[in-house]
């Protein structure tokens, strides 16, 4: 394996609030993959459950792609970003004011990025 090799996995238009997926990921941030997916799985959160399929999706790609130790990763990045927001109406009026009552469909896009550390 490369010096400074970079492991990526994404998910695109995963339909949670990115500010509820942003809250998970950061109390995700700070620990190795592995005790990540421990963590995303004890956790009591519906945001967990896609940021506990990408993080898996990272270390399986570190191990299939790149023949890294599982034990040896740690977490370079892990960003939520603000993906489109689709409309949901309803057939009632709800006047001018707050968003002529369109309710937002919010999505978010989840990048993973790995590194292998030194022994």
């Amino acid at each position: 394996m490369k010096d400074n090799q970079i492991i990526t996995a994404k998910a695109s238009f995963v339909h949670t609030s990115p500010r509820k997926l942003r809250l998970v990921a950061k109390a995700v941030s700070a620990l190795t993959p592995e005790k990540a997916v421990w963590y995303l799985k004890m956790i009591n959160k519906r945001a967990a459950r896609p940021l506990l399929l990408v993080m898996q999706q990272a270390i399986a790609n570190a191990k299939n792609n790149f023949a890294a130790n599982p034990g040896l990763l740690m977490i370079e990045s892990l960003q939520v970003m603000e993906g489109p927001r689709g409309a949901k109406r309803t057939d009632k009026s709800h006047g001018a004011r707050f968003d002529r009552g369109v309710k937002r469909r919010r999505m978010a896009h989840i990048l993973v990025k790995l590194s292998v550390r030194e022994k």
